[in-house]
């Protein structure tokens, strides 16, 4: 059978530390100061000064794959001025994981910018594309015939509803109008981009990391939770993929809003990634400016993460056969629980691969799975205290690793496999 990717996920600036970018100077500022919490990056878990050492780790749990992605900031720190020493620690670092025969997976945009962006070039604006490709030919220049695995962009509709949305992450806007145009951009962004790494690597595989969510209704019974359920699917499950294959961006809201949008992406994705956590549950509400409230309970009975996710792994088995219409690869490019609870960690992965292995049993060509995250790492808007690395990251005592049982778990199921080259994951 093909290749299986096994594989763990990180973005740079949730790991590296070190490095000056639209995040830190929010944080500066006391942006993330959100109800009495604040969330404090303090260089993240310094993978950047012990990436040779956080390597040798990633051998042990005997991956194939790595995800991760090279912050913009670092090396683009001015506007069109390049750093060469940064661009050199990340050669080194491809370079080391193709000697671990460990493939790079590189995330080209995972929701940081450099400080000068979002005045100068933000996504509301064309220019944003250019600098964005700007960007990317850089990269390609250094690194087109080491990667063959690329993602353009991590959870873009995420990421502008953070920031254009309800405005908790920079440029901090709250505007549905900005918000669709940021996205429009974004995606033109991923579609030049598409052609440009094809036009230095052709055979390479381009994909996009999306974050898929189970909306259901709140109260069954409630016909106006059912629509809402129906609606949040549509826009936040569907919107997009459906755009590749229509060329139109559309979605009508009901007093809300509309987008009707043409971007000829012309199906440009070799692959789909599957970012799943959780289900979701909405209720409606009488209220014009909020008219939905968002609900986690543990209706399946698995527990909650210290996320305050439901875990709800049927839900991975229902975005897959969804993607499945697509004629797409998919790689699970995020899938990961926050606890302190090991053995809850250890069951958390084995439910979730048992969906893996039914969904490539029933023919859906899911190409890969991985685990988020590898290291504990900062989290967007709660700071270092949810905890969802294989490997543990001490903090308080020079950021010292621990290898955790969950990883050496997922270490195992590897091994079996590899071992097993007839085995349904091979």
């Amino acid at each position: 059978m093909d290749r299986f990717w096994w594989g763990v996920a990180t973005s740079a600036f949730q790991v590296e530390g070190f490095v000056e970018n639209d995040m830190t100077v929010w944080e500066r500022r006391g942006k993330f100061n959100n109800d009495g919490k604040y969330p404090l990056y303090q260089n993240g878990s310094a993978h950047w000064l012990n990436w040779r050492a956080d390597f040798e780790l990633l051998k042990q749990l005997n991956v194939n794959a790595y995800r991760f992605s090279m912050e913009w900031a670092r090396i683009e720190p001015q506007f069109g001025t390049f750093d060469g020493q940064a661009l050199d620690q990340y050669e080194q670092m491809v370079d080391r994981l193709l000697e671990l025969n460990i493939e790079p997976f590189l995330t080209l945009h995972h929701f940081t910018h450099p400080v000068w962006f979002h005045e100068k070039t933000p996504w509301t604006s064309e220019q944003a594309q250019d600098v964005f490709c700007r960007f990317t030919e850089v990269i390609l220049k250094r690194f087109a015939d080491r990667i063959s695995y690329w993602i353009t962009f991590n959870e873009p509709l995420v990421w502008v509803l953070a920031a254009y949305g309800d405005g908790k992450f920079p440029p901090g806007k709250s505007d549905v109008k900005l918000v669709m145009r940021a996205l429009v951009n974004i995606l033109k962004a991923h579609q030049r981009a598409y052609s440009l790494i094809k036009s230095y690597r052709p055979q390479a595989k381009i994909g996009m990391a999306k974050h898929f969510i189970n909306f259901e209704a709140h109260r069954k019974w409630f016909a106006a939770d059912r629509s809402l359920a129906d609606l949040l699917h549509h826009f936040f499950n569907k919107m997009i993929p459906e755009a590749f294959e229509t060329n139109r961006l559309q979605f009508h809201f009901p007093l809300l809003f509309d987008v009707d949008e043409a971007i000829n992406l012309k199906n440009r994705i070799d692959f789909w990634g599957v970012n799943y956590y959780y289900r979701m549950f909405v209720a409606f509400r009488l209220n014009i400016r909020r008219p939905f409230q968002f609900i986690f309970k543990d209706e399946s009975g698995l527990g909650l993460t210290d996320m305050g996710w439901e875990v709800y792994p049927d839900g991975l088995s229902k975005v897959l056969r969804y993607m499945g219409k697509f004629n797409k690869d998919i790689i699970i490019t995020e899938n990961g629980i926050a606890t302190l609870d090991e053995s809850l960690r250890m069951r958390f992965i084995d439910a979730h691969l048992e969906q893996v292995l039914k969904a490539r049993e029933n023919g859906l060509p899911v190409k890969g799975y991985f685990y988020w995250s590898f290291l504990d790492n900062y989290e967007w808007l709660e700071g270092k205290n949810k905890r969802f690395g294989l490997v543990h990251v001490d903090y308080e005592n020079d950021f010292r690793r621990t290898v955790k049982q969950s990883a050496r778990h997922y270490a195992r199921i590897i091994q079996i496999d590899l071992n097993n080259r007839k085995g349904s994951l091979s």
